[in-house]
């Protein structure tokens, strides 16, 4: 048989396995996927308790166990206060918008401006969109569970589905070594070395920023919680985890939160001194991270640019929505690597290096 037959036709034999693999998995496949990021995530921790003297599977159980744990106890901690406070927010948001229109012009009034938010226009927005939002969007939501478990069988699948993750994950991370190099030991010998160097950027780009920003967003989320709940702030255990979990996509919990806890500070008629204690809040919450917090647990494994991460962060959000916003800052990192890498092999043409 031809030899590139032959390879081609064993290339399309494993391209249709996969395909078939990844098909039949099903519904099962984000459980896998999940369990494959969290054990990404967890190995090294595993791998530390092993050079500890720690057996595979104890370490496994052992920081699984731990994992769940405080999982299941922030999630029981902090979900309730946060739904209670959603649904409050929720229902007074037309109210709170146009109390913060008629402050922001009280405001502007008292400097001696006559702003003019066009009330009729704003004021009919509010009262459509965002009382439609407040009265229908918990029973939106209930309808949407209820027909995502509309029979039995779905139901017991969506919680099959569930309980697959802390499963994969013991065995993933258990086997991990052997997953990693049985996918490895399909690459062509001639691309081994090139393709192990991206594996290592990889790994330092990912490891370095998903676990470190992770870890920023944390404290940045009980940072600006525990500030807006020392001024006094309404909602602030709200505004501040929103503003945290938001933190995960650079700058955008910053926008985010400070924009919400400006608009909840106005509605609530205050004055310059509420709106310049949260611009406090998070200015210093923001200095921390910059200084500190970012420089310590993130340092620089991605090597990018201010000018660089917003551009990422844009055509990420345009192309993949926000996933793409998630993903933009990593991948913009090792794109900036390949094409490193590229230019080089560029400039090593005849043709970039005719005269």
């Amino acid at each position: 048989m031809n030899k590139h037959l032959k390879t081609t036709l064993i290339i399309g034999i494993l391209i249709t396995f996969l395909y078939f693999f990844l098909t039949g998995l099903g519904d099962a496949l984000i459980p896998l996927l999940v369990s494959c990021l969290f054990a990404y995530l967890l190995f090294p921790v595993v791998k530390k308790l092993e050079t500890k003297g720690v057996k595979r599977e104890i370490a496994v159980l052992g920081v699984l166990f731990i994992f769940f744990f405080i999982s299941t106890f922030s999630i029981a901690l902090i979900i309730p206060n946060l739904i209670n406070d959603g649904k409050e927010f929720i229902q007074q948001l037309p109210e709170t918008s146009q109390n913060a229109i008629n402050r922001i012009e009280e405001l502007s009034a008292d400097l001696g401006y006559q702003l003019n938010l066009n009330k009729d226009f704003v004021s009919g927005y509010v009262k459509e969109y965002m009382s439609q939002l407040s009265s229908s969007s918990i029973s939106k939501v209930t309808k949407g569970v209820s027909s995502s478990f509309k029979n039995i069988a779905r139901a017991f699948l969506a919680i099959f589905n569930i309980l697959l993750i802390p499963l994969f994950l013991f065995y993933v991370i258990n086997d991990y070594e052997k997953i990693s190099k049985g996918i490895k030991s399909y690459i062509p010998n001639a691309y081994k070395a090139k393709v192990e160097r991206y594996n290592q950027l990889i790994n330092r780009v990912l490891k370095g920023y998903i676990r470190g920003q992770l870890l920023v967003a944390l404290c940045l989320g009980v940072m600006y919680s525990l500030g807006l709940a020392a001024i006094g702030l309404k909602f602030a255990f709200l505004i501040g985890i929103v503003a945290g979990i938001v933190a995960i996509i650079p700058y955008a919990g910053f926008i985010i939160g400070f924009g919400l806890a400006v608009i909840v500070a106005l509605a609530n008629a205050s004055g310059f001194p509420m709106l310049l204690k949260i611009t406090a809040v998070f200015s210093v919450a923001q200095a921390l991270e910059g200084l500190i917090i970012t420089p310590k647990l993130v340092g620089d494994s991605v090597g990018l640019s201010p000018f660089a991460a917003v551009l990422a962060l844009i055509i990420g959000g345009n192309l993949f929505g926000l996933a793409g916003m998630l993903l933009a800052i990593p991948f913009a990192a090792i794109t900036k690597k390949i094409l490193a890498d590229l230019k080089a092999e560029y400039q090593d043409l005849d043709f970039y290096k005719e005269t």
